[in-house]
């Protein structure tokens, strides 16, 4: 068993021992998290407990339900209505801004943000469609108040709210703790039908009732940037997080938010597949354009546009941000150091792509002055990304069904795809064909057909022509944008890292492939970013065990880009083989 817990008979009148309550809550805390509760934990678990018994709820309580990365304390049912309570045993608040209070001497993110973000992800993301609303318990102290939820501070008043609810069957309480929340549109999409007003004036907020609230964490790392900038403090934020952690949310929060401020602020990418769709996106409507000029890349190579990391870039800033900073060479790192007193630096040295790409923790450490170090936890892809970090690490892993599937024909997979109901992206191993971008029609852009630039014939009699999305200011900004059909275009992971859809086809090439452990084929690798030194085809000749790692990172990046569904076809057979055996 693991979290949640359900306590049946949550009656006052039967004197449940709260000892007992809290002990359970430990048992399936462990059992989830694979650690032990905090005593903070414990101890709040036993004034809330306490405060509900001497409520008198007469109806089951469902205790610690994970709503993604974080919690909520208790969950009340009916068939179609539910009521998310979330309990503070805080005696002495302050409010401290609109995001966050200092409770008990430290800082915290305010309660009725934190509980209406937990109504929004229940409301938008729970498959059920219950109706839910939030209550805050705050039974320790007067001092706080806000109009943004409401605020209960007696048992009665608890009581009364409950006594509202009839008792749900034990029918549909199974289903609800069963049923997993899921995203059901990607931050691309979610920025596309924001009104412009709600991108400029009220971004974070927007969040928050939109379900995609920023979690604790994610709020402090943005308040402690800001604080830096409203100090002028000279700051070196290193921000490390894996797939799905939210590193581009926080960073795009940042980003609006400075310039809600009248802030300097720059967005910086590599990846100019992402930072084209992010100017397309804002482009588009007259209110916002103006806000690319503040997205550029960290370099060009050349001084005119010069990025921000190159030689010629003479612009200083309030705040620079840099997502996706593992693709970041080490001159490059060198010379953004002194584009802003405040620098923030999100990434995740497991995707890095090229043999140049030096963006670790230890050489921005080396670089970097007055650091600060924070960390992002998984979000809610994680346990799925761990079972593909071990399976890239050769592992025996269970992959589950209801997520991963594994086809033996390119076509069944298509099929399959083109009749999802959804946002679709198929991404390619960088393979078998290189591109040409001058050429729209040269048969190098062919990835899926017959003939292929490398020879190879697996595609041979199939009547397929799918081709490699290669303009990255027009075709890849639409793509991801929904404007092109999905099965006809397919991305490399270069297209692939920053973005998601619901539904994935990852088409895995005869690159890695399996032969009782993972190994490299080096024959169909058409992949020359990098150059002679250091592309992915030059390194998988002379450095092996280097080459097996970039390409681990890739496929680490391409596996876990789909929000409900990644479906995969080998090229390789015995490699297609080894994988459908692990799925259960």
């Amino acid at each position: 068993m693991v979290l949640p817990v359900v306590f049946d008979e949550f009656d006052g009148r039967n004197q449940i021992v709260i000892d007992q309550l809290v002990n359970l809550l430990s048992k399936e805390f462990q059992n989830t998290y694979y650690q032990s509760p905090s005593i903070e934990r414990v101890n709040s678990w036993k004034s809330s407990l306490q405060f509900l018994l001497e409520s008198n709820i007469t109806i089951p309580v469902i205790a610690e339900y994970p709503i993604f990365t974080e919690v909520s304390d208790f969950i009340f049912l009916n068939n179609d209505k539910g009521i998310v309570a979330e309990a503070k045993g805080w005696h002495n608040i302050k409010k401290i801004d609109d995001y966050t209070v200092e409770a008990d001497g430290k800082i915290r993110q305010d309660p009725c943000f934190q509980l209406e973000n937990y109504v929004s992800k229940l409301n938008y993301f729970h498959p059920l469609r219950i109706k839910f609303h939030g209550i805050l318990l705050l039974y320790n102290s007067n001092q706080y108040s806000s109009d943004n939820c409401v605020i209960i501070r007696k048992p009665e008043e608890l009581k009364k709210e409950i006594d509202s609810l009839s008792p749900p069957s034990k029918d549909n309480i199974n289903k609800f703790i069963s049923s997993k929340l899921t995203i059901t549109e990607d931050l691309i999409t979610l920025l596309q039908n924001l009104d412009v007003k709600d991108i400029l004036n009220s971004f974070s907020q927007t969040l928050y009732s939109e379900g995609y609230g920023l979690t604790e964490e994610q709020i402090l790392i943005v308040k402690d940037v800001l604080d830096a900038l409203k100090s002028n403090t000279d700051r070196t934020f290193l921000i490390k997080g894996g797939s799905g952690s939210g590193k581009t949310l926080v960073a795009l929060t940042l980003f609006f938010e400075a310039l809600k401020k009248n802030y300097n602020v720059v967005l910086g990418y590599k990846n100019n597949r992402l930072l084209n769709t992010l100017r397309f996106i804002l482009g588009k409507r007259k209110d916002t354009k103006v806000l690319t000029e503040y997205i550029r890349f960290y370099s060009t190579g050349r001084p005119n546009p010069a990025g921000i990391g190159d030689m010629w870039y003479n612009q200083t800033h309030d705040l620079a941000i840099f997502d996706e900073a593992q693709r970041m060479t080490m001159k490059t790192i060198q010379n953004t150091m002194n584009r802003a007193k405040v620098k923030v630096y999100f990434y995740d040295d497991e995707q890095i792509l090229v043999g140049d790409e030096e963006g670790t923790e230890e050489n921005f450490t080396k670089l970097a002055k007055n650091t600060e170090k924070r960390g992002l936890s998984g979000g809610f892809r994680m346990p799925y990304a761990n079972l593909i970090k071990e399976l890239l690490e050769g592992k025996s892993v269970n992959l589950p069904g209801t997520f991963f599937k594994v086809f033996d024909d390119i076509q069944k997979m298509l099929n399959e795809l083109r009749f999802k109901d959804g946002k679709k992206a198929l991404l390619c191993a960088f393979t078998e064909s290189e591109g040409d971008l001058e050429n729209k029609n040269s048969p190098k852009n062919i990835r899926i057909g017959y003939p292929l630039q490398s020879g190879f014939d697996l595609y041979k009699g199939k009547n397929l022509n799918i081709r490699w999305l290669m303009d990255p200011k027009t075709e890849y900004p639409r793509y991801w944008s929904g404007l092109m059909d999905p099965l006809s275009y397919c991305a490399s992971v270069y297209g692939a890292q920053g973005f998601e859809a619901d539904y994935v086809g990852v088409v895995w090439g005869r690159d890695l492939i399996w032969r009782g452990r993972w190994d490299i084929n080096s024959e169909p690798i058409t992949d020359n970013i990098g150059g002679r030194y250091f592309s992915l085809k030059a390194i998988a000749k002379k450095d092996k065990q280097k080459a097996i790692t970039l390409l681990h990172n890739r496929y680490y990046i391409m596996l876990t880009r789909g929000i409900k569904s990644v479906y995969i076809f080998c090229e390789d057979e015995n490699t297609g083989k080894y994988l459908s055996s692990l799925v259960k």
